[in-house]
């Protein structure tokens, strides 16, 4: 009679080792990533809230900078934790953008599997026709523009809220994203929580007429708001007054745009804090790349001008000292390894970065933009090495040119140094030929 009693707890027993078992609560602390588009090292100055909750009260990295500054293969290295020539996005456009990323292995995959409750709310990454509508692997969240969406426009956009595609037509795109945000952190759960909110801000946006570059779209109730700011003009910008002035204005809406984001970031570090969350809680705050308004002749991205390729970077939480500067050489591969590192979660690939809660610290940099992809804009593949002494140098990859800059003494970038220091840009070449296929980490 007790063997007969004892087999049907042994079957069950049995059929619960074999079930797969649910992820384990993840012991690391909650992280949230907030990310802007386009937003160049100067416009931080702008956004009081944000400078206050998080610089003020976390570590800002002075010299922060993406290894390619273009959204997709940034948006990549963040999502891999490695560099273009690896994770293989090269471009905004296809084949090189969006369908060149392998969704399952990203530090999503990873968080996920290792006990996290994650979520990308906005923009992933440049999609085009149905890329984007159905939820990518290791995501348990997923609000993501699609169509209308990808255009900028901040009133007339459609969404995939987890595979279901709703348009919008009076919501700012800035609050929908922000609302389910706070909703997200406030849910009760046993697992801590990994979530990405990437706003469209401040990036450009399409005129409704010509179909042409436009001014970033503010929230209403901020239109009008930055009268008489000017845009931070420096030798580097030898353009006519009507230039200046256009360009004036622009900036003018740019800073306006942003104060959306600002308010955002003050109402999710305090929705943590009512939540008792809040010292639990890795927060950071970054750009996808920077942008030129006019300096050099430029306006655009993808460039290696250090306007494009340097950009803000924030942190607040846990091992990030209170109101700390540093302004040692980081980059984008670095932010995945850290995010890693604080959760005690194993790298799905091997990473091209280095974790910031560590203490190492670069001599080198590698930067890159390996190819002009069909439909661009023709401008020249170029490879870059930046040192921790202030040295940026650059070499076109088809073209042959070479460029050399102190940008400590000389941060307008103005002048070229490459002929008066042929030694320098010899031992640079040789840094860019070692590291230009680097992988695991990179320098």
């Amino acid at each position: 009679m007790r063997t007969r009693r004892l087999l049907p707890l042994l079957l069950l027993a049995l059929i619960a080792a074999a079930a797969p078992a649910a992820p384990a609560a993840a012991a690391g602390p909650n992280v949230l990533h907030v990310l802007t588009d386009d937003q160049t090292i100067d416009s931080l100055r702008y956004m009081k809230e944000t400078r206050r909750t998080l610089g003020e009260r976390g570590t800002t990295f002075t010299d922060y900078n993406v290894v390619q500054p273009l959204c997709c293969p940034s948006r990549a290295t963040f999502l891999t934790g490695q560099y273009p020539h690896n994770h293989g996005v090269l471009s905004n456009l296809p084949p090189y953008g969006y369908g060149a990323m392998d969704w399952d292995s990203t530090i999503y995959t990873a968080m996920h599997d290792g006990g996290y409750r994650t979520g990308w709310l906005g923009k992933v990454m440049n999609a085009k026709g149905s890329e984007g509508l159905a939820p990518e692997p290791g995501f348990d969240e997923w609000l993501v523009p699609i169509g209308a969406g990808e255009s900028g426009s901040m009133f007339n956009y459609a969404l995939s809220d987890n595979g279901e595609a709703t348009h919008f037509s009076d919501e700012f795109q800035n609050d929908v994203l922000a609302d389910r945000a706070l909703d997200f952190i406030r849910r009760d759960s046993e697992r801590p929580f990994f979530l990405t909110l990437s706003l469209h801000t401040p990036h450009w946006t399409r005129c409704r007429e010509t179909r042409e570059r436009c001014a970033p779209q503010p929230d209403p109730r901020d239109v009008d708001t930055m009268e008489g700011v000017e845009f931070p003009f420096g030798p580097d910008f030898p353009a006519s007054p009507q230039t200046r002035f256009r360009t004036n204005r622009y900036w003018q809406r740019e800073v306006e745009a942003l104060q959306s984001v600002d308010r955002i970031v003050g109402s999710l570090v305090g929705a943590l804090n009512e939540e008792g969350e809040l010292d639990d809680t890795l927060i950071i705050f970054q750009s996808d790349n920077g942008f030129l308004h006019g300096e050099h002749g430029i306006f655009d991205k993808d460039v290696p001008w250090d306007r494009a390729v340097r950009v803000p970077l924030l942190i607040r939480g846990p091992g990030f000292d209170e109101g700390s500067v540093r302004s040692d050489l980081t980059a984008n591969v670095d932010v995945p390894a850290t995010i890693l590192d604080a959760a005690g979660v194993d790298p799905p690939r091997p990473p091209d970065g280095y974790s910031l809660l560590d203490g190492h610290r670069r001599r080198f940099l590698l930067l890159e933009r390996l190819i002009v992809a069909r439909n661009e804009r023709k401008r020249e593949p170029w490879q870059q090495v930046k040192t921790a002494k202030g040295f940026t140098y650059w070499r076109d990859v088809d073209g042959g040119g070479r460029h050399l800059y102190d940008v400590r003494t000389d941060p307008h970038q103005i002048h070229d140094l490459s002929a008066g220091r042929p030694g320098l840009v010899r031992s640079l070449e040789r840094r860019i030929r070692r590291a230009e296929d680097c992988a695991a980490p990179c320098p």
